[in-house]
């Protein structure tokens, strides 16, 4: 059980008895594993007696797994989860790049296999390789290497390293304890999580982890990641060189059949001379039939214009009548202008002897008068208007100038 004070309660057996147990919630910060129902564990430390319920019981120190069988059965538990999530799913993972301009190495730089990897990489196709030493077993492993994972898609870190287009997680033999760094959470959702292409080579070809299921590549050594991860120079360049000539032996032989065909084809076709009398001799029986075409057609239309001459009145005549249309129109454009501009003058005289009746002036000549300022400006409140300050007024037939007595 787990109560709120954050101690931890349970029961210890095996087939023939069982005791108490107890884990303080200050001794619970520094372990490194929860006690889970149904696994089998070794733990450390002192017997007492809990008078509430006069029985034994034993204060928890320090708890850890206790054999394979209880490490293989959180492996299941964990693969099974990451299976349901679709960590594992192919259309996840991501293309191996061919050529890759640099790779990230993840493992320790002290063992076997850093050295394993750089030889058969420079062996193959040398190029930049960076290492990120981590620690590939102990408590601190699966923080290390998933720091790892995450550093080399970081932004940060790849302002002062150039981005490696491949990351290798690599790692000697050894028993499942000592491969169990690979198999923690922490590390796995890394590597799912990473930008860049993963290949996993973790142990002996017999070896599996979880990251194996989630990398985009597992190898089955540290050797053959590098084989998987560059291909070899000689190779290629020998396949650039057969390429090449077959290239050159296609080009050749195309234009060799290409050359073979224009021979045939300048024996078969007819010469320019002959072409040229066939077609002049086609253009001259072409304009003899234009010619009596053209001729045709002049006679019909000379018939037509002749037709048409006979009905179309003198000249003299259509001027006439043309001349007496266009004074009719003129007559009728002079009256209508004459008409509307007597309607605007008699618009414009009324809003005129309006505008004056409204006028300015008209208004002084029935008594008002204006008051101003110095600078002729209308007072038009009277609080505008201060004290003892000099005014004009203004009548109908001139100024004053006067001073306010308040």
């Amino acid at each position: 059980s787990f109560p709120n004070s954050g101690h931890i309660y349970f029961t210890l057996k095996d087939k023939d008895s069982s005791i108490s147990a107890v884990i303080w919630r200050y001794t619970m910060q520094r372990l490194k594993l929860i006690p889970e129902e149904g696994m089998e564990v070794i733990c450390s430390g002192k017997i007492t007696t809990f008078s509430g319920q006069s029985r034994y019981q034993i204060i928890v120190d320090e708890i850890e797994l206790a054999g394979q069988g209880a490490l293989l059965k959180k492996l299941e538990e964990r693969r099974k989860l990451f299976l349901e999530e679709g960590l594992f799913k192919p259309e996840n993972k991501k293309k191996i790049p061919f050529l890759p301009d640099s790779i990230g190495v993840i493992t320790s730089s002290s063992g076997a296999v850093i050295n394993d990897i750089l030889e058969r990489v420079k062996d193959r196709f040398p190029m930049k390789i960076y290492l990120w030493s981590v620690s590939v077993q102990g408590d601190n492993a699966s923080k290390e290497i998933s720091n790892a994972i995450d550093g080399f898609n970081d932004k940060k870190i790849l302002n002062r390293i150039k981005k490696p287009d491949l990351i290798i997680i690599a790692r000697g033999g050894g028993s499942l304890e000592d491969l169990w760094a690979f198999n923690e959470e922490i590390v796995v959702r890394s590597v799912f999580n990473s930008a860049i292409p993963v290949i996993s080579a973790i142990g002996h070809e017999t070896d599996t982890t979880l990251i194996d299921f989630v990398s985009d590549l597992r190898v089955p050594t540290p050797t053959a990641a590098a084989e998987k991860a560059v291909p070899v120079l000689e190779d290629l360049i020998t396949k650039i060189g057969e390429l090449t000539l077959r290239l050159e032996h296609s080009f050749k032989n195309k234009i060799k059949t290409n050359h073979e065909k224009i021979e045939y084809l300048s024996r078969v076709l007819a010469t320019q001379d002959d072409i040229l009398v066939e077609k002049s001799q086609s253009l001259d029986f072409f304009l003899k039939d234009l010619d009596i075409y053209f001729n045709e057609i002049l006679f019909k239309n000379k018939n037509k214009v002749n037709e048409i001459t006979k009905s179309l009145l003198p000249p003299e005549i259509l001027i006439r009548e043309l001349d007496a249309k266009t004074k009719m129109l003129e007559n009728r454009i002079n009256t209508k202008v004459e008409k509307y501009f007597t309607e605007k003058d008699f618009v414009l005289k009324s809003i005129s002897s309006l505008l004056n009746a409204n006028s300015f002036e008209r208004t002084l000549e029935r008594g008002f008068t204006i008051i101003m300022d110095e600078n002729n400006n209308p007072i038009k409140l009277s609080s505008k208007a201060e004290k003892k300050s000099k005014v004009k007024i203004k009548f109908f037939d001139g100024s004053r100038s006067a001073k306010l007595d308040v």
